[in-house]
């Protein structure tokens, strides 16, 4: 690996640009990367990117149609993939295959069965097993680690539920190819429980709507509200709720409900640069504050006004582990563990059962 870590972006959509724009940022804050490359195949998409991005640094930055180019130019040691999710599994493993180190959205593929083989093949080689790092964003975002640090310290006693709530304002672009509201959207929340309480739910209840947004999105889905019941080992359960109907506005916001207190992470209206946290006791306020947002300027998706410091932090740990040639804490083994919570919602839905048992593979 060369002194400075050369990162490609594979997929220059709209979350990958700002993936593109946040590497440029490290690179010059930090002098330990560079952005070397974007990809994508759609018509001349990574040549307008590059062109738009290049003023913004000296080093050149190389625009490609394919993983397979990149690879073939030999200009980078790592890349942030956030292509179309029918592609992650392709992309991820010729890089990988070919040595690299890569950071990939979710979800980890657009279905349980791939996932599942993708997982096996990365597990059965030492290197390629430490060679994906999942991006759950949230975990990198700081009420929600806020949040995370009040359990740790005990300020509301032992949790006993959790609920999770992701709800869009508008359909998603014209154009745009989703694999179902719970696989594109509830992972996240789904991770964010996991992670938050350290457990995995061992039985899961679905529900699914088609109410609003379906008879006006241009892009066709399973369903535009989703509601899954998970439950836990011993006395805790988890909601995670979302939904494309919220036409007041984007809301994502976490509820901790444990014997002593509760917990709040708030992002609704108001400010759209601001979150709310705050830890709440049985009769007094523990802990309140805002955290400030940063300000993209006009016209950026909701996911990022409300993520994008979480994107650029989860960015740059995925850097410093490959300089340190460190893991990731956050792999392939999360993104396969939401994606099997999401089949056990999908088969609750589909037979009317209640409490389906969530199978996990192996491990």
């Amino acid at each position: 690996m060369s002194r400075v870590f050369r990162l490609a972006v594979i997929g220059v959509g709209r979350i990958g640009v700002f993936h593109a724009q946040h590497a440029q940022e490290l690179a010059r804050e930090r002098g330990d990367c560079s952005l070397v490359a974007v990809v994508d195949p759609y018509a001349d998409l990574a040549k307008q990117v590059a062109a738009r991005l290049q003023p913004t640094q000296e080093a050149r930055i190389h625009a490609f149609r394919s993983v397979p180019d990149l690879l073939a130019a030999d200009l980078a040691d790592g890349a942030m993939i956030a292509s179309r999710t029918e592609s992650h599994r392709a992309d991820a493993q010729a890089l990988i295959d070919a040595g690299l180190r890569v950071v990939m959205e979710k979800p980890l593929t657009h279905s349980l069965e791939t996932a599942r083989r993708f997982c096996a093949h990365l597990d059965a080689d030492p290197r390629r097993r430490q060679a994906l790092m999942q991006a759950f964003m949230r975990r990198f975002d700081a009420p929600l680690l806020a949040a995370r640090a009040a359990l740790a310290r005990g300020l509301i006693g032992v949790p006993f539920k959790v609920v999770s709530v992701l709800e869009d304002p508008i359909p998603p672009p014209r154009g745009y190819t989703r694999p179902g509201l719970r696989s594109d959207m509830a992972v996240h929340n789904i991770d964010e429980v996991m992670w938050l309480v350290g457990q995995r739910p061992d039985r899961v209840d679905g529900t699914g709507a088609r109410l609003y947004n379906c008879r006006i999105s241009p892009v066709p889905e399973d369903f535009d509200d989703a509601f899954l019941q998970m439950w836990f080992p011993g006395d805790l359960t988890a909601q995670v709720q979302v939904s494309r109907n919220h036409v007041a506005g984007y809301r994502n916001e976490t509820w901790i409900f444990g014997e002593e207190g509760s917990v709040h992470v708030g992002h609704f209206q108001g400010d759209p640069l601001q979150v709310e946290f705050a830890v709440y006791g049985r009769r007094t306020v523990l802990e309140q504050r805002t955290f400030a947002l940063r300000d993209y300027g006009p016209g950026v998706p909701v996911f990022v006004e409300r993520f994008g410091p979480a994107y650029k932090a989860e960015l740059a740990w995925y850097v410093d582990q490959c300089l340190a040639r460190a893991p990731f804490g956050v792999d392939h083994a999360d993104g396969l563990r939401a994606l099997e919570v999401v089949a056990a919602g999908a088969r609750s839905l589909r037979t009317r059962a209640e409490g389906v048992p969530v199978e996990y593979a192996a491990g």
